[in-house]
């Protein structure tokens, strides 16, 4: 077993000199500075002190583990924290292969290391989604790699499309009538009901909503609606129509807190509030609304329990069911393409309206 290398506080050679061990990562000062941002810049200029003519970086002296560090903190992907956890996750587990199967360096793997190394993933990962997500992570950073001439071979040749398992993806369809049950159920709390309404009509992720402040809301008397300016999973800037009759639940929930309920563009106070007041965290709020819409008995159509991203679903299938244009839908979702929401979010509504059994008839 190699020994843990020291990780100076403001020192960056750990990232550019030398080959780091995938279980130096198990240091407890290491993780945290790998997710901070802090060396992007030294680093940086080291790399282009050797910059050719055509605008080429070196990285020959960048270790695996700078490699991974200057990926997941790429400028142009301004990734999110928890983003940059799961790529750390997937890529440090690639830097363990490699030692393991005796190499010292992702230099040194070939075509069919990678080959192997899917297998492997395919031998730990029972979910064909969950693999697909793996397999992606690993062969973006390995073609980044080699964009950069970091590899000199590309070897994310080696890495196979995941064909997903459409049985695996999750009923996600509820009815309207066990939704609005659901919302009358919370009548007298508009904490759950405001929020139910705002998820359902809106198609806003759950994070969406606890992120912006109140400050973020605004009214458009051009066309009469309030909107919520708030920040997408792609970073990208959404107004979001909030439903007035939405809105009013959730005045009535901030009066109760004691907090202000006049749009003002100045106040900082969260846009969704917890009861002292304070912003959420993505996981309580996640627990806590799971837990209220199984108590009001909201499942699927076939009884399964929901959280609160089938909310999202639900406003993808109405829309798309009421004669919403699918480009419109996905750009409101802000999904990259219209794949994604086909694939992900209407598939088996769509695969229902091809049916041509209407085409035949015996009575």
């Amino acid at each position: 077993m190699s020994t843990i290398p020291p990780v100076p506080g403001d020192d960056v050679s750990y990232l550019i000199s030398g080959n780091s061990p995938a279980h130096a990562i198990q240091s407890p000062r290491l993780l945290p500075m790998m997710l901070e941002d802090d060396h992007v810049i030294s680093v940086m200029k080291i790399i282009s002190a050797d910059e050719d003519r055509e605008g080429n970086y070196n990285f020959s002296a960048v270790s695996n583990l700078g490699m991974i560090y200057l990926y997941i903190h790429h400028r142009d992907k301004r990734r999110k924290i928890s983003t940059k956890k799961e790529y750390m996750r997937e890529l440090l587990y690639l830097l363990q292969y490699t030692e393991d199967i005796g190499k010292t360096d992702i230099r040194e793997l070939n075509r069919l290391d990678m080959e192997m190394f899917q297998t492997n993933l395919e031998g730990r990962t029972k979910k064909s989604t969950t693999l697909s997500k793996k397999v992606i992570i690993v062969q973006s950073f390995l073609k980044w790699c080699y964009e950069e001439s970091y590899l000199s071979k590309n070897i994310a040749r080696g890495l196979r499309p995941v064909h997903k398992q459409r049985e695996e993806i999750p009923d996600h369809d509820i009815e309207e009538m066990d939704l609005r049950q659901a919302i009358d159920y919370y009548g007298e709390h508009p904490k759950i009901k405001s929020l139910l309404l705002i998820l359902a009509t809106s198609g806003l992720r759950l994070n969406e909503v606890i992120t912006p402040s109140w400050g973020d809301l605004y009214y458009d008397a051009r066309r009469g609606r309030y909107y919520l300016r708030t920040r997408t999973k792609r970073d990208k800037l959404r107004h979001a129509h909030i439903k007035d009759y939405a809105l009013e639940a959730l005045l009535e929930y901030r009066h109760r807190l004691g907090m202000s309920t006049d749009i003002n563009g100045r106040d900082n106070s969260p846009f969704y509030p917890n009861r002292f007041g304070k912003r959420y965290s993505l996981s309580s709020l996640s627990t806590a609304l799971s837990r209220s819409m199984e108590e009001a008995g909201l499942t699927t159509v076939h009884g399964n329990r929901i959280t609160p991203h089938y909310l999202r679903h639900y406003f993808t299938q109405t829309a798309f069911a009421k004669g919403a244009p699918l480009d419109w839908i996905s750009e409101t979702l802000d999904h990259s393409s219209t794949k994604i929401t086909k694939d992900n979010y209407l598939s088996r509504m769509m695969k229902k309206e091809r049916d041509v059994s209407d085409y035949v008839d015996l009575m």
